[in-house]
């Protein structure tokens, strides 16, 4: 189809969609009502909608009188009944499709993705492709063809189901409108092996007519990094990825935050391009978008997910409080809970968000409830930790791949504790010491209790560096068959094997190689 049709057919369904968006997001309340009413509606005569009496609940201050909070564990054995073919469990119907995701907090888990939440992850790609039409223009949509470095589309059968990666189960669910525009091809996505993927992705890719890629940030940077080193060694002079995918003009980021890899991507990208950050889960899809580079992002409130929202203080309690969308305020972290039309309810998400607006609802990822660096009282979030990353780069121009914070409990040898930053960079800083400093400068303008420990050095000693092997992470991803897909670096460990391993990787690859410590 020629590009002009294209891009006239995306200006029209752009415009349609971002009116009923802007509509929705303007009375955020009206759209999470309507959603939490249609979803107790379908639900009421499944198992789940009997046992918590469905049909009598009128409000959601009813809802969670009635219905509690419940996690995957508790989740997991009623799951397993629809997974092994019972019908009606927690939706209406049989379950085709279960998302094998690797959970931050409760380890692998196998989760319904219902025909309704295929539906509505359709729905949230035609957002987001409103998104970069607004953001970029209709031409620059058109101009290519849209790449998701995703997990496999090869499935695993289970009796009547199916089950395998999240981002593998919506590339099988593309739309047959959008096939044409979609790489990379149906044998490409569905190759398990993620360093067989990287490899038949440069061999058949390598130069493409890709104007936007969706990916988690790390596994697109080393993606970014083996078509320049393939594309150096056939003769082309410190090539860019913008003169390999000339029609590139837009990344879009989920699954990890993009800021700390962003001074990698400007030097890979080789031009100004649109960056967009994306929030989503496995459980939930795509449920916001950001709007600017930058900037927030805004909920999306009438795409079958109803939200709740319990004060971040309280998240480790038995029994919280939790508020709807009329209930929050600015400024204030929330936890995330939600219920969607893939038979989850009240389901805790592990994350942590906070409102820079409520209509529209803009949000920004401030982190997850069991992801925080408090070794000693410190009290450090993951937000303050990837926001000292992303300061120190841009401070002494270094470029990260990958790291994490591992602490260092006090010993005979080193009596205070300290936070050990392992850091693997594309480009490492001049001057290490000075890296650190920004990065502790940084935290410690956030977080009054980490400032109180590093006062005059008294209650912790000052952070260190260690600088490890280029594909140290990497390889160590590999060995826990952790690549790819969602799977991401841990970025706080207090695991001792994890960075000892580590560090064992690292000696292993530091012959002969520049980015050795």
């Amino acid at each position: 189809m020629p590009v002009g049709i294209v891009s006239t057919t995306l200006s029209l369904v752009a415009s349609r969609r971002l009116k009923d968006f802007e509509k929705a997001t303007a009375d955020p309340v009206k759209s999470q009502m309507a959603v939490f009413h249609d979803l107790l509606r379908r639900a009421e005569d499944t198992a789940w909608g009997r046992k918590y009496a469905f049909s009598e609940l009128a409000s959601p201050e009813a809802f969670r009188k009635r219905v509690p909070l419940t996690d995957y564990e508790a989740m997991a054995p009623v799951w397993g009944r629809a997974f092994d073919g019972d019908r009606d469990v927690t939706w209406p119907g049989h379950v085709r499709f279960f998302a094998l995701s690797s959970g931050t907090t409760s380890g692998d888990k196998l989760l319904p993705v219902t025909r309704d939440a295929i539906r509505s992850n359709r729905r949230a790609g035609t957002d987001l492709v409103s998104f970069l039409v607004r953001r970029g223009g209709a031409k620059a949509v058109a101009g290519g063809k849209f790449f998701y470095l995703g997990g496999t589309t090869q499935l695993r059968e289970r009796g009547e189901s199916l089950y395998g990666d999240a981002s593998g189960i919506m590339g099988r669910h593309i739309p047959f409108y959008a096939r044409s525009r979609y790489l990379p091809d149906r044998e490409t996505g569905a190759i398990a092996s993620w360093e067989t993927k990287i490899a038949a992705v440069v061999e058949k890719y390598l130069r493409a007519d890709v104007c936007a890629l969706s990916a988690c940030p790390s596994w697109a940077a080393m993606l970014f990094k083996t078509m320049c080193e393939t594309a150096k060694a056939g003769g082309a002079r410190e090539p860019r990825i913008t003169d390999l995918w000339k029609p590139l003009s837009f990344f879009v980021s989920y699954g990890m935050a993009f800021e700390p890899y962003r001074p990698a991507f400007e030097a890979y990208v080789g031009k100004p391009i649109q960056y967009v950050d994306t929030y989503s889960s496995s459980e939930a899809g795509m449920t916001a978008i950001q709007e600017e580079d930058g900037g927030p992002m805004r909920l999306i409130t009438d795409n079958g997910v109803f939200f709740e929202f319990v004060p971040a203080g309280k998240a480790g309690e038995e029994n919280p409080e939790r508020l709807h969308m009329g209930e929050v305020e600015t400024g204030k972290d929330y936890a995330v809970v939600i219920s969607s039309n893939g038979g989850i309810w009240a389901y805790p998400l592990g994350d942590v968000i906070r409102f820079e607006s409520l209509a529209p609802p803009r949000i920004r990822f401030s982190g997850r409830t069991q992801i925080f660096l408090s070794a000693f009282g410190e009290h450090v979030t993951l937000e303050m930790i990837e926001k000292a990353v992303s300061s120190a780069c841009r401070q002494t121009g270094a470029v990260v791949s990958d790291y994490t914070v591992w602490p260092r409990y006090p010993s005979p040898d080193h009596p205070k504790p300290a936070h050990r930053w392992i850091m693997e960079f594309d480009r490492p800083p001049a001057d290490g010491e000075a890296f650190l400093a920004h990065v502790d400068e940084s935290i410690r303008s956030e977080n009054e209790d980490y400032d109180t420990h590093r006062l005059d050095d008294y209650g912790m000693s000052p952070p260190t560096l260690i600088p490890v092997a280029r594909g140290t992470f990497w390889e160590w991803m590999k060995r826990k068959g952790k690549l790819g897909g969602q799977h991401k670096v841990p970025r706080v460990t207090m695991d001792l094997e994890m960075g000892e391993e580590l560090l064992g990787i690292s000696k292993q690859k530091a012959g002969g190689d520049p980015g050795k410590p």
